[in-house]
């Protein structure tokens, strides 16, 4: 189960640490190997003058003796302080005692005196990517479409409205977002869940058949010049019909279907496990706190666009759509990738959202009914009971250097892109 450092003589006696799980072995040569078993980790090697006829650990590990037959002590001093610390132990799978399998786990602490703590980092790091995912698959599309329908083709008088909307959204702190996700928004997607995976279906197929029904409707020149730059809002009474109608048909169909109660009827017969505090909640959450953001940087890099080029596509006869998705956008695209890559930068960084609004569970999987524990998360939970120059607290630094090369790593990679793109598109 655990290969650890070979002797090259026969093993005479193994010496159990009595406070973690380290060993001293001894071989038949006198030569002794001190072993971390669960990472399996070689610490140090000691040498006797003579082979040991009996060899003692200290109680606190932190020394040993040996004694050769013509009755000689030897004594060494054992500092290894943090000896359950590894490469293996932080990116690996380890087999921990009592568990069927290796697997990736964090647990810092159990209270009890023979816990072994287990500090893999890869479960936070994936409910980080995770979080960040759900959040981004929200805001992304939301914001980069809301900019691009405002910034050319709404009506300019109400634009000077919406942006400074989606800026003061933007100032609301993250923590009354969580608070409002974790009390409120939980509980809903808890007993509706229904109808919002309904709504999912039904609201895209009313908004494309509200949209083929303004295509009829504006083949009149009069109706399409009065509803100019505000043909958002003959789609507001579809959204809200597409809600009322998911709300009460997914009640009937959820009583009808899975007994009146979705999440259990996923638990017993698909052994799927949903926490109320969930990766749903996330996106929502997440997502809000996001959208801000990748919306004002992404309508500041499409305002932007020389009018010149517009006007040109208008006047060679392309529709305003056209103009939008074949001029405006590919010229704009460097912005736009930089406003995506702040916005996973905000994401990977959240706290308070992700603290509040998930069941805080280090586990790796993509269910959006699971939750999950970021890295930033963990380090808010953590900090507190880490104890100073302990394993955990410089494992947390860890993390927190981990989060700093990962933004930068991406703030860089995004440079590089946005550049060769402005290259490209021509925007000097």
């Amino acid at each position: 189960i655990h290969p650890l450092q070979p002797h090259q003589a026969p093993v005479t006696r193994i010496l159990a640490t009595a406070n973690n799980k380290a060993l001293l072995s001894v071989s038949a040569d006198g030569r002794l190997l001190y072993d971390y078993t669960t990472n399996q980790r070689h610490l140090l090697s000691l040498t006797p003058a003579q082979p040991p006829a009996a060899v003692g650990l200290s109680t606190r590990s932190n020394g040993a003796i040996a004694i050769d037959g013509a009755g000689e002590v030897t004594l060494w001093a054992l500092h290894v302080p943090h000896p359950e610390a590894s490469w293996r132990t932080f990116f690996g799978k380890l087999w921990y005692e009592g568990f069927p399998e290796p697997e990736y786990t964090w647990q810092s602490s159990a209270g009890t005196e023979d816990f072994e703590p287990k500090l893999s980092l890869v479960p936070l790091i994936f409910g980080t990517v995770k979080g960040t995912l759900y959040g981004l698959l929200f805001a992304a599309p939301l914001a980069v479409f809301a900019a691009l329908y405002s910034s050319h083709l709404m009506n300019p008088r109400l634009h000077r409205v919406i942006k400074p909307t989606f800026e003061i959204m933007g100032a609301i702190p993250t923590v009354v977002i969580g608070f409002i996700a974790a009390l409120w928004l939980a509980p809903l997607v808890r007993v509706s869940l229904g109808a919002l995976l309904l709504l999912l279906v039904l609201l895209p197929l009313l908004v494309m058949l509200g949209v083929g029904v303004w295509e009829r409707v504006t083949a009149l020149g009069a109706v399409r010049k009065v509803l100019r730059g505000y043909e958002f809002l003959l789609l507001v009474p579809v959204v809200l019909l597409g809600v009322g109608l998911a709300a009460v048909a997914g009640r009937v169909l959820e009583v009808w279907l899975f007994g009146g109660d979705l999440p259990l009827w996923l638990f017993q017969h698909l052994g799927v496990h949903f926490d109320q505090r969930n990766s749903i909640i996330i996106a929502f959450g997440l997502g809000f706190a996001v959208l801000p953001t990748v919306y004002t940087i992404s309508d500041d890099a499409l305002t932007n666009v020389p009018r010149n080029l517009t006007a040109a596509s208008l006047a060679l006869g392309a529709s305003r759509w056209q103009t939008v998705w074949r001029v405006v956008l590919p010229s704009a695209s460097p912005g736009i990738f930089a406003a995506l890559m702040v916005g996973f930068g905000r994401a990977v960084g959240e706290t308070m959202i992700v603290l509040m609004a998930t069941g805080n569970t280090p586990i790796t999987d993509w269910s959006i009914f699971n939750g999950m524990r970021t890295l930033s998360a963990n380090i808010a939970v953590e900090i507190p009971e880490a104890p100073f120059e302990g394993t955990l607290y410089r494992t947390l630094f860890l993390s927190a250097v981990l989060l700093f090369l990962t933004t930068f790593v991406l703030n860089t990679a995004a440079e590089m892109v946005r550049q060769r793109l402005r290259k490209k598109f021509g925007q000097f």
